[in-house]
């Protein structure tokens, strides 16, 4: 599950790195991602690891996306 929510995560952590031009913009993203994992985890009740949190099937759904907002943002409607 880790591999696929870093695969998941690594356009975004670069996009927001590029738009900044600083790795400390990423920095921040990752710093505030570790904060809040846990969140989910804490508060849900009921299904396993499999669905509830970031790095669950909910976290993967949201993370694809994002992606797809970001790919199709940047290619169809910012052309510079």
């Amino acid at each position: 599950m880790m591999i696929v929510f870093c695969f998941l995560l690594a356009p975004i952590f670069s996009y927001v790195r590029l738009k900044a031009n600083s790795v400390i913009a990423a920095a921040i993203l990752r710093g505030s991602l570790n904060a809040t994992t846990g969140l989910a985890i804490m508060v849900v009740k009921g299904k396993g690891d499999l669905f509830v949190g970031v790095t669950g099937a909910a976290g993967f759904i949201v993370l694809v996306i994002i992606n797809l907002s970001i790919f199709i943002f940047e290619r169809f409607i910012n052309k510079v």
